[in-house]
């Protein structure tokens, strides 16, 4: 699918992930490089990865220099430099992992589109960011503070628990994950450090939605890495359910503040091993939701 590149900032701590569908990457402080770094030892155009056939390469072209580990040691690149993937280059008070993903095989007899679709099957995660829109009427900074705050949150729980995909929504993210147990650790964690910041400070809360699911996905690499899919749909309506949609739920659930899954989900984890104790599966009931044809049994994961 293409470069996977993971960064640890090393002076204030926390990773980010970032997928690029391009068979070349570049990387500065200029705006119109794919990845930007907001940095002054940072130059406007500082590293370019490309892949030639089964080759990969970084080229420097920075005034302060990248260095690619080497063993225990750092060397200066110099020039192009042919890369054995995975590798490690420093960059400033970056270090970024890189990977390349190949694009995997499809099916021949799928009616392709312009570009190119790759399915899996995945957990999907879906964070909401709730009553935004009401925090940006009354105070944008406290609206931009708090996107910024949950990703600072969000992006090293992603990175540490195997994230394959992100994707920003405008007021939260879309992931996925090889595995169901994967997006329910992550979930959790996400969940517990949004209630431990929300504890400790005297600014806006946090209020969120999470929705888990598992099934199928088809990754487009068109204009920059997307995917879709009714399972992806499934679970951007299970992180909006409300009573409504419940035809005899069987037990009151919180409007927001939340961590929602289907069943499908939650049996696909307890198949591999059991909830941790301090969660609690609460049957919602079977819900219709907008669009999807099949009605989808929802569980609230309520956490002691």
């Amino acid at each position: 699918m293409g470069w996977e590149i993971r960064l640890t900032d090393l002076e204030r701590g926390g990773q980010t992930a970032r997928s690029f569908a391009h068979n070349s990457v570049r990387i500065g402080r200029h705006t119109d490089n794919e990845l930007v770094l907001k940095h002054n030892q940072i130059s406007r155009l500082h590293l370019t990865l490309s892949k030639e056939g089964e080759r990969y390469f970084a080229e420097d072209s920075s005034r302060n220099g990248s260095f690619l580990k080497q063993g225990e040691q750092w060397t200066r690149l110099e020039g192009k430099t042919e890369l054995t993937l995975p590798a490690t280059i420093r960059l400033a008070d970056w270090s970024a992992r890189i990977e390349y993903q190949a694009e995997e095989e499809w099916d021949k007899s799928v009616i392709m589109p312009a570009g190119h679709l790759v399915k899996r099957t995945e957990a999907i995660l879906v964070f909401d960011l709730c009553e935004s829109s009401r925090i940006a009427n009354e105070n944008d900074h406290m609206a931009y503070h708090l996107k910024q705050r949950l990703m600072q949150i969000c992006d090293p729980v992603l990175a540490d628990t195997g994230m394959r995909f992100l994707k920003g929504t405008g007021d939260g993210f879309l992931a996925t994950f090889p595995s169901s147990v994967k997006a329910v650790t992550a979930a959790l964690e996400i969940e517990k450090r949004v209630q431990q910041r929300n504890s400790r400070t005297a600014n806006e809360p946090i209020h969120y939605r999470i929705a888990i699911h598992c099934g199928e996905t088809w990754g487009i690499s068109t204009g920059g890495q997307d995917i879709h899919g009714n399972d992806v749909n499934i679970t951007f309506r299970i992180e909006g359910v409300q009573r409504e949609a419940i035809t005899e739920a069987a037990v009151d659930f919180p409007r927001m503040d939340r961590l929602m899954c289907s069943k499908v989900l939650l049996d696909d984890v307890t198949r591999q091993e059991s909830l941790p104790a301090t969660v609690e599966p609460i049957e919602v009931g079977c819900a219709t939701l907008k669009g999807i044809q099949d009605p989808v049994t929802i569980y609230w994961l309520k956490t002691a």
